[in-house]
């Protein structure tokens, strides 16, 4: 496995001990909490792709041939599916976001993928497409050519009779799948009418009842008494003042940029594969002993209040238990209880220890109940 170099392992070290060692941040509210009813909304839509240079469909695929026919019927020109012949065109399906507040006029980009057996959209052309939303209403029309295919990668290609070239696993490497940058044109709104509303709701990204009901008091504080109240740990409910009726978009704009100090649980972040760690400070340990390989780490109670547990001054044989029932000897460092960040990521570094072993230590702590985190693994 791939070890730090111990130039990268105290940069890192430095980095997590100024962020430690900085006072309470705080963020805008805007960054954390949404007004509810203000999200995207999914569009889809099926179409078809034209102009493919032998990439598109098999002959006797219905799924592109039989929109086409009808779309010619419809011009005055009447073909069967078998007068189209060639691989030229491809049945796809489209997705796309419509933003809130999104205007008649308005351009969003479209994504491209093929439903039938085509091997490449490159080149290709999508026809004009009524895209909907859940309510089967057609909120706005794409059309355009599509982009974003990578040369020469494709089934075709790639494949062989014994299958010797499989295709990449890589998704920025699959020609079935394009974009039409600004291919969408809004055509019908979805209104929000705020300045009529005598209450809007904030919703946190991360619901947490200790952000909830700081967001509260903020907006108490900056409101007036009763202002707002948090209805959960997702939800905080605004009265719209005297001073603010007709005006709720003042209002939100307002209470967007107010200050608060989010409050998450503590969490720990491994990835494997890279050997990156990625802890907050808030991530706590109990009293335990671990020993790893040739690694021997002790988390201890400290003797007295405020006093921080120190190596000891001869190096004792490892694994071997001392005097007190409550400890045991270690041959690299010794943590006090409820050690923070700061504090593991010191010990480590005075050890010389690799990610990897941080990686193994964490879990074991974890597996023993002694991390007070959630763990994540990738």
């Amino acid at each position: 496995m791939m070890r730090l170099s111990k130039a990268s392992y105290l940069f890192m070290t430095f980095l997590l001990l100024l962020l430690l060692g900085s006072e309470a941040w705080s963020v805008r509210v805007k960054d954390i909490a949404n007004l509810r009813g203000a999200r995207n909304n999914q569009l889809t839509g099926f179409g078809v792709v034209v102009g493919l240079d032998g990439t598109g469909d098999s002959p006797g695929s219905l799924l592109s041939r039989k929109p086409i026919v009808n779309a010619l019927e419809r011009m005055g020109i009447s073909l069967s599916d078998g007068d189209i012949a060639g691989r030229s065109i491809a049945a796809v399906w489209l997705t796309a976001s419509l933003p809130p507040f999104a205007k008649s006029g308005q351009r969003v980009d479209v994504t491209v993928a093929t439903i039938g057996d085509a091997v490449s959209l490159r080149g290709g052309v999508l026809v004009m497409t009524p895209l909907r939303g859940p309510n089967r209403l057609v909120y706005a029309v794409a059309q355009g050519p599509v982009v974003g295919i990578p040369r020469g990668v494709s089934r075709a290609d790639l494949a062989t009779d014994n299958e010797k070239f499989p295709l990449p696993i890589n998704s920025s490497m699959v020609a079935s799948v394009g974009v039409i940058a600004g291919g969408a044109l809004i055509e019908r709104e979805i209104n929000l009418n705020l300045n009529s509303r005598s209450r809007i709701y904030m919703n946190l990204k991360s619901p947490d009842f200790t952000t909830a009901y700081r967001l509260e008091k903020i907006i108490n504080h900056a409101l007036g008494h009763r202002s707002s109240r948090a209805k959960d740990a997702g939800t905080v409910e605004i009265a719209v003042p005297q001073s603010f009726l007709g005006k709720t978009v003042e209002l939100i704009s307002f209470v967007e940029n107010l200050e608060i100090t989010p409050d998450n649980p503590s969490r720990v972040v491994l990835d494997e594969r890279t050997g990156t760690i990625v802890m907050g400070e808030g991530v706590r340990i109990s009293p335990i002993a671990i020993s790893q390989g040739a690694l021997s780490i002790q988390v201890k109670l400290p003797e007295a209040p405020g006093q921080v547990a120190t190596p000891p001054e001869e190096p004792p044989q490892e694994g071997v238990f001392g005097e007190d029932k409550n400890s045991i000897r270690s041959n690299v460092f010794m943590l006090k209880g409820g050690a923070d960040l700061k504090e593991i990521v010191d010990g480590f570094n005075k050890i010389g220890a690799s990610s990897e072993d941080l990686i193994q230590v964490l879990k074991a702590i974890k597996a023993a109940g002694a991390l007070h985190a959630e763990l994540v693994i990738r």
